[in-house]
């Protein structure tokens, strides 16, 4: 009897430990120039310096956070004996932030997300086949199936879902640029997945970097003047178009 007990007891405990685990919060914090931080939590000093910083399992609520950078004196740096930000952050059950201190000192949420959302799924439309065929001569396993189409195929749906995903997670430009890189070198996209991604850039010049180098990779190029869209430089559509040829 006493041994079912400790059985219960111990199954109890289990349950309200992952409970509490489920419910905590997370945050991230950077410089807006990407240079060493050391960060202090309600009171609790983290001396690592870190380009990136992430606490994970705190406890949701108003808390205190200290951002120290380096004094600058010239070409040598002192220890991280500069207060950059003094504050607060509420944070909620199963909440991440993303938050960046800016040229004023002042700490920028950029991104909020749910540390336990589920994975968002993704429906693909069902394939339709051309009513003007003859039916009993195309099966349905060659309905939405270009004929004679033996070029490259534009990555998947939940491959690009994945990808984008990869991207927004990283804070700078030249980090999400290096993954959109990584994967345009074994795969090939559509105009609009190419728009996508260009979107997730923060500065003109990546996107127009990206533009030119992924044009290679697109299986629909005629389809191209559609990025123009994820530009806000009249500039950088006349570069780009002068890029392909147009």
């Amino acid at each position: 009897m006493k041994k079912k007990i400790l059985q219960i007891v111990l199954l109890v405990a289990l349950s309200v430990s992952a409970k509490a685990d489920y419910y905590t919060s997370a945050i991230n914090i950077c410089n807006h120039d990407n240079d060493l931080i050391t960060v202090m939590l309600d009171g609790i000093q983290y001396p690592n310096a870190v380009n990136e910083f992430h606490l994970s399992g705190i406890t949701p609520g108003r808390h205190q956070v200290k951002v120290f950078t380096r004094e600058n004196y010239g070409y040598n740096y002192s220890r991280f004996a500069h207060l950059a930000y003094s504050g607060f952050v509420n944070l909620k059950p199963s909440e991440e932030i993303f938050a960046v201190i800016d040229e004023f000192n002042q700490l920028r949420i950029k991104r909020v997300v749910n540390i336990y959302a589920r994975p968002i799924a993704v429906v693909k439309p069902a394939p339709s086949c051309n009513t003007s065929y003859n039916t009993n001569y195309y099966q349905d396993d060659h309905c939405n199936t270009p004929a004679y189409n033996y070029g490259p195929y534009a990555m998947d749906e939940s491959s690009y879902c994945t990808l984008k995903q990869c991207i927004a997670d990283k804070w700078f430009d030249s980090s999400k640029s290096e993954v959109a890189q990584m994967a345009m070198r074994n795969n090939y996209f559509t105009t609009q997945q190419v728009a996508g991604i260009m979107n997730l850039f923060d500065f003109e010049s990546t996107k127009l970097e990206f533009a030119k180098m992924a044009y290679s990779h697109v299986v629909d190029q005629q389809n191209y003047w559609m990025v123009n869209d994820a530009f806000s430089f009249s500039s950088s559509i006349s570069s780009l178009q002068e890029f392909i040829g147009y």
